[in-house]
């Protein structure tokens, strides 16, 4: 009997798996309604909905007319003209003919990957002179993170890194573009002893005093436990400028009142760029959003840091641009408080759960005390 050959190809479980990755992708392009933002009480809780929780009201999104499989790529093309035409501001376009239909005038916006092997996403939308585009990629590779090794000069890298991911938003006629990034971020991590230790470091401290005194062969360096680098991750990271630089002025605020608007949401994106569990000792990550409306749009970057039984710490970035107006403000603020005490609130909050608070970082953000903000703006020609 002749050997029969194996089949080349994936099987099924390759295939499942890339399908559990794209779904997950989608799923993040529609997250679940958050209650806020920041702890202004006024910021709506619709700040970074998808347009589809916007209008819950409609099961695919409101102003959306479901398009058939059967329905012939005419019928499609005169079904978007007609949108498109009751659309008052039909300025904005997709750069990514593959995503589905947007629910505000049927032009195709809304961020969602090609099903394609190997993975791809980079949606991108263009509103004006604006463009924003989103990549998202798997965590880096071992000769990826060889590279990395020498480009940070010594920083011992976190335990996940997605360096190929980025939020991008330019303007070309002005030649003026902002990114956040992991790589970047983690240049700004200080490589010196940041001065935080673990719960249990003093404990760790007086028992290696204690055999100090027992043994001739332990000194003072014994007892250094301190890193070459900021072990905490903490990076007050900006995002990456390009071109004009903004002029601070801390007397601007954020238009809470346009934010907090029901605008339908044309593009959404979610990700995370680095992630440190700190030897299970809490949590050190730096995420990203991005909505965009019609009008304007919003980027928030968070630096979130909790060290179990130590302190909390929250850095974040938001970026708004009003696109009829060329007009760019960014907001920084640092936020820190100490466990105990987000702790004790939290017992108030979530009686069912004593520590569930302590991992969202929307809700930490409101119970600790902001110790630092800056704002810088910038105003282009038309």
């Amino acid at each position: 009997m002749a050997r029969r050959e194996p089949q080349r190809g994936m099987n099924a479980i390759e295939t499942n798996g890339a399908r559990e990755m794209h779904a997950k992708v989608l799923q993040s392009r529609r997250p679940v309604p958050i209650k806020s933002m920041n702890n202004d009480s006024n910021v709506s809780p619709h700040l970074f909905l998808s347009p589809r929780q916007a209008h819950p009201t409609s099961p695919i999104g409101a102003n959306t007319i479901p398009i058939s499989r059967e329905q012939s790529s005419m019928q499609r093309q005169r079904l978007q003209q007609s949108q498109q035409q009751q659309c008052k501001h039909p300025k904005h376009r997709s750069n990514n003919p593959n995503n589905p239909s947007c629910d505000h005038c049927g032009t195709v916006i809304i961020p969602a990957p090609k099903a394609t092997l190997t993975f791809e996403d980079s949606p991108s939308i263009s509103i004006l002179d604006w463009t924003i585009t989103t990549r998202k990629k798997p965590i880096l590779n071992s000769q990826e993170l060889d590279e990395w090794d020498t480009l940070l000069h010594g920083l011992a890298l976190p335990e996940m890194i997605f360096g190929n991911s980025y939020v991008r938003v330019e303007n070309e006629k002005h030649n003026w573009a902002l990114e956040f990034n992991a790589l970047d971020a983690l240049k700004l991590v200080k490589l010196e002893d940041s001065g935080i230790r673990v719960a249990y470091a003093h404990k760790w401290i007086n028992s290696k005093r204690e055999k100090q005194k027992d043994s001739q062969d332990l000194d003072d360096t014994s007892l250094d436990i301190s890193q070459q680098y900021d072990w905490t991750y903490t990076t007050p990271y900006k995002g990456t400028l390009k071109g004009p630089e903004m002029i601070r002025d801390d007397s601007v605020q954020l238009p809470l009142e346009k934010l907090s608007r029901l605008d339908p949401i044309l593009f959404y994106d979610d990700m995370i760029l680095f992630e440190d569990e700190l030897a299970d000792n809490g949590i050190s990550m730096l995420s990203v959003k991005v909505r965009v409306m019609d009008e304007r749009m919003l980027i928030l970057s968070r630096f979130f840091l909790r060290v179990d039984n130590v302190l909390f710490r929250v850095i974040d970035t938001r970026i708004y641009i009003e696109f009829d107006e060329n007009r760019v403000i960014r907001e920084f603020k640092e936020f820190e408080g100490d466990y105990k005490s987000v702790l004790a609130k939290n017992k108030v909050s979530h009686s069912h759960d004593p520590k569930a608070g302590m991992r969202d970082s929307n809700w930490v953000v409101q119970h600790i005390s902001l110790v630092k903000r800056e704002c810088d703006v910038l105003s282009m020609p038309f």
